[in-house]
């Protein structure tokens, strides 16, 4: 017929198999790890140093950071974050490190840390010790201004 456009429904069928195929890589992509939760797993359970995760830290930029943290949806995930945080505070070490992603993780996540009571013991237990820790920083301060002082006066 003169005036009519034809037209065939192959389009639509690309369509829906790109809708499949998008749907298996978002069950991929849930169940996969990134490396920060990965490597708050590994420390977590080993207990001991995180020299590899705040080293994998230090490494990113700010923007991958911000992503990274982000990216800590679930219980564990939080949970294992801020137990390394408290255990990087109870090294002595990265106080300022630690201070920074603790204020980005709780402004991304406090909703989440405030209704779930273990995250919030979790927080409780950290705040301890950060009050601890930014006494000894402080401390270390002073005595560094009174030595700076003392030495200005000698001379």
């Amino acid at each position: 017929m003169p005036g009519v456009e034809h037209r065939f429904a192959i389009e639509e069928k690309k369509q829906e198999t790109q809708e499949k195929h998008t749907r298996r890589l978002d069950k991929i992509a849930a169940n996969s790890r990134s490396t920060l939760q990965k490597l708050l797993i590994e420390s977590d359970k080993n207990n001991d140093s995180d020299d590899a995760l705040f080293n994998y830290i230090k490494s990113l930029s700010p923007a991958a950071i911000d992503l990274e943290l982000r990216s800590l949806v679930s219980f564990n995930d939080l949970q294992h974050f801020l137990r390394a945080i408290k255990r990087r505070l109870q090294s002595h070490l990265d106080f300022e490190a630690v201070q920074a992603l603790q204020n980005v993780v709780l402004r991304i996540h406090a909703d989440v840390i405030i209704e779930n009571e273990d995250l919030r013991t979790e927080l409780e237990e950290l705040l301890k010790v950060q009050k601890k820790e930014s006494g000894r920083v402080l401390d270390l301060l002073a005595s560094s201004l009174g030595t700076l002082g003392f030495v200005r006066d000698t001379q």
